[in-house]
């Protein structure tokens, strides 16, 4: 397995340093900053930009006819107070309404990751930790797009995840109506 592109730097960056390093690369490239570590993200798979939009476009509809205070946004930033050299861009973020000009949001309820082959189990792992430690966060989703393969952590379970494996398991995110089986994030995939 591959592993996301990092800088070589002698210390880590701080915000400041990682905004400044942006401004110095092409505008075509996507950055994280994570724990300090400036770690550039692959470009994504097709297989991974059809999950991620079957995802974006059935949480979009729930969240749309059940919570019209919130919005779920596509490959976004975050940041989370007390965490300055952590500045994730995770593949879909659901935020409160109306939305900020900003490219960071402060507050978010639910992150999702489709894992792409670039992604170590530890970098995962610690993007999860660090989502759990906002105060407003409900849910974290690791997406797989090898397989049928759903990971859910969530603060109602006190953040101990739990696996959906089967095409007709059942995601429930109860806080934005949302209810579909696996099948339909993979949809249009050779896994459906």
């Amino acid at each position: 397995m591959n592993t996301p592109a990092k800088l070589a730097a002698s210390h880590l960056l701080t915000e400041e340093q990682y905004h400044i390093l942006l401004r110095t690369r092409p505008e075509e490239e996507r950055w994280q900053l994570i724990d300090g570590v400036a770690v550039m993200m692959p470009p994504p798979t097709l297989r991974h930009q059809k999950i991620s939009g079957n995802l974006f476009r059935l949480l979009s509809n729930a969240v749309d006819a059940t919570r019209p205070d919130l919005a779920v946004l596509y490959e976004s930033g975050l940041r989370i107070e007390g965490l300055p050299a952590f500045l994730p861009v995770p593949d879909l973020l659901v935020v409160d309404t109306p939305v900020g000009e900003g490219s960071y949001a402060d507050r978010f309820y639910l992150t999702a990751e489709i894992l792409s082959d670039s992604n170590t189990e530890e970098y995962i792992s610690l993007k999860v930790q660090r989502y759990a430690q906002h105060p407003d966060n409900l849910h974290s989703l690791i997406v797989s797009q090898r397989e049928i393969c759903v990971e859910v952590w969530s603060r109602a379970k006190d953040w101990k995840g739990f696996v959906l494996r089967s095409a007709d398991d059942l995601l429930e995110l109860p806080e934005f109506g949302f209810r579909r089986e696996l099948r339909d994030l993979y949809r249009g995939t050779p896994l459906a």
